[in-house]
């Protein structure tokens, strides 16, 4: 019988790497003491015990579980189940890691993937914001994200509810590419109601995690994620956010990293741009058009001399219901008060503007442009 080929110096590292990152008792700050006690992950496995204790002498649950973990390790199993699931690892040794993220001082060791990553020479541009967004909000995620598409800029941001799912789903209606950094494992969709982006994601970009195979999404996941979103960024925008919320995580993040951020400003007083307003107050970029973005990305602008427009003709009082309108809802009495119409008179126009795609019922009797 045939002896099996012995794995190559390359194959028994990445295998290493492989099993270091999908060791899930420890963060990254465990694995990088361990990297900076042993120097690699071939020395951190082949460690005793009492090597072990050294680096983990405040924590005696930490040398346990590392231990615990490496005893059951299976690396056959583990490489083959990620594969049948379509997913494949690449370690930061990798030249296939990207060199945006490597850049950064807080790099993932490794990163689980289904589909693509961005390529080298690829201008990516993350868009992030509130997940209970306001019409407002998501009309400046969809229009920026189309319009960057148009630009074969691609998309980077988190697939969560409201402003992040809507601009990766824009983004890939408009042509472009889009890409999903998550808080948990890559073969896990979450929330599941993105289900049908997260479907389209693989097919137009990709979704990528530093957390293994069946990594639940756990609460301390996400804002550790929030610093790949930025990694992998030229520039971020920062679209509605509150005081306290991952997008401002990611905005420091991206700071701290030499990304250039823009804010999309809000009015003063409205809770989903207090976070907005903020960071303009500390100096942040406001976004006011793509252009902008162009700009700083070194994007020549396209001349758009054959762009056909379709306008739709409204008679009298429908233009006097649609011009009172903004992207922030309305209510149906405020609407009436500023037109003179009755409630029942303005409630049968915003139903013949919802039928043409010009006006969205955010919430019962709340009207917004769209």
């Amino acid at each position: 019988m045939q002896e099996k080929e012995e794995k190559t110096e390359d194959e028994k590292r990445r295998e290493k790497w492989f099993w270091l990152c999908s060791i899930l008792s420890f963060g990254r700050k465990e694995k990088q003491m361990l990297l900076d006690f042993f120097g690699t992950p071939e020395e951190i496995w082949q460690a005793d015990e009492r090597e072990i204790g050294e680096v983990f002498w405040e924590n005696e649950e930490h040398k346990k579980a590392f231990f615990r973990e490496k005893a059951a390790w299976d690396a056959k199993k583990a490489w083959n189940e990620m594969q049948k699931k379509g997913i494949r690892f690449i370690s930061c040794e990798d030249t296939s890691y990207p060199q945006k993220l490597k850049e950064i001082y807080d790099y993932p060791f490794g990163l689980f993937i289904r589909g693509e990553l961005p390529k080298e020479n690829e201008k990516t541009v993350a868009i992030v914001g509130a997940r209970l967004c306001s019409a407002y909000g998501r009309h400046f995620a969809v229009k920026i994200a189309e319009e960057l598409a148009g630009y074969d800029i691609s998309l980077v941001s988190g697939m969560a509810r409201g402003i992040d799912g809507t601009a990766q789903r824009a983004a890939i209606k408009g042509g472009g590419k889009s890409y999903a950094v998550l808080g948990c494992g890559p073969d896990i969709c979450y929330p599941m109601q993105n289900r049908d982006l997260y479907q389209n994601l693989l097919k137009n970009g990709g979704v990528l995690s530093e957390y293994p195979p069946g990594s639940s999404p756990l609460p301390f996941h996400f804002p550790m994620r929030n610093r790949i979103i930025s990694g992998l960024s030229d520039l971020v925008i920062v679209i509605e956010a509150r005081e306290k919320s991952g997008s401002l995580i990611t905005a420091d993040q991206a700071l701290e990293q030499g990304r250039d951020v823009m804010v999309l400003p809000g009015r003063a007083g409205d809770a989903l741009s207090a976070g907005c307003n903020r960071l303009i107050d500390q100096g942040a970029g406001i976004f006011l058009s793509t252009d902008q973005i162009l700009e700083r990305l070194k994007i020549k602008k396209k001349n758009h001399t054959n762009t056909k427009k379709t306008y739709i003709a409204l008679e009298s009082e429908v233009n006097l219901v649609y011009s009172v309108l903004e992207f922030q809802a309305k209510n149906l009495q405020s609407i009436a008060d500023e037109t003179n119409l009755t409630p029942q008179k303005v409630s049968a126009i915003l139903v013949r503007l919802m039928l043409c795609g010009l006006v969205a019922e955010d919430v019962k009797n709340h009207y917004s442009k769209v």
